[in-house]
């Protein structure tokens, strides 16, 4: 794998920046939109779980790649929440204090996490999560699925995918250097995706019933998730890492991928 580097784009919002950043797709918009609202809460964790296994890691490569992660998801929950306040300043305020609730609620399940789980429990929910965010990557980061995506929303999530699939092998790594139990890396990586999909989901209801469907129910949300990261190819990605055997450097990475993360100034290999 080439060198993780940290970067630190200068993204200008608009003033009319849409709260949609795919209009002609609402539901997939707040989909969208929602994974952004997580990721202020979800990446401080992985941060301060790094801190802690770094002091585990014997290996000095790894623990560099570690404090380079941590340094990436520091610019990305940065940036995120930057745009994530100006969106939530376009809701109604009902809209807005529904999702603030919903924060506070994922942030209060992190905090608890760091504070009271293992650190083996910690490494397997980052690896679940950062496994999913690769299939995510690899499913979205084409040329087609990037037509009619308001530029400055693009540029913030290919700049964050792209990333993401720079540092594809860190959580994983780490995990196995310092746990190495396969079963326990499955079982808590489910229970990872689960859980950060079902708080994904419920701001993605919140920001439907705000923008374009006040009565939506969470059935609906539910199935048009399913059904469209079913076709896009994110669901079997995301299950084929539970599998014996899986490494993400083994894992081929999509040409379209390669092209739109250079344009973002990630050479990936």
């Amino acid at each position: 794998m080439a060198t993780i580097t940290v970067r630190r784009p200068e993204f200008v919002w608009p003033s009319d920046l849409p709260v949609l950043p795919l209009p002609e797709d609402p539901s997939r918009s707040c989909e969208l939109v929602a994974l952004s609202f997580t990721l202020p809460y979800l990446e401080p964790y992985l941060i301060r779980t790094m801190r802690v296994a770094t002091k585990e890691v014997a290996d000095e490569n790894l623990a560099a790649e570690m404090k380079a992660f941590s340094g990436q998801e520091a610019q990305h929950y940065k940036n995120h929440a930057r745009v994530n306040d100006i969106v939530r300043s376009k809701l109604s305020p009902a809209g807005a204090a529904e999702m603030r609730s919903l924060e506070d609620a994922l942030d209060a399940d992190y905090r608890r996490f760091t504070d009271t789980k293992s650190l083996a429990f910690n490494l397997a929910y980052a690896e679940g999560f950062e496994a999913m965010t690769f299939a995510l990557a690899r499913s979205v980061m084409s040329v087609a699925e990037a037509e009619g995506v308001f530029p400055e929303w693009g540029d913030l999530i290919s700049w964050h995918l792209a990333e993401e699939v720079e540092h594809r092998t860190v959580t994983f790594d780490a995990y196995e250097a310092i746990v190495g139990r396969y079963p326990h890396r499955v079982a808590v990586g489910a229970y990872a995706q689960a859980h950060f999909l079902r708080h994904l989901l419920k701001m993605a209801r919140a920001l439907q019933r705000d923008t374009f469907d006040a009565g939506v129910t969470m059935p609906t949300v539910l199935k048009q998730a399913v059904v469209r990261n079913w076709r896009n190819g994110i669901i079997p990605g995301t299950l084929r890492v539970h599998l014996p055997g899986y490494d993400p450097r083994k894992i081929v990475i999509p040409d379209d991928v390669v092209t739109i993360a250079a344009m973002q100034g990630v050479e990936l290999v």
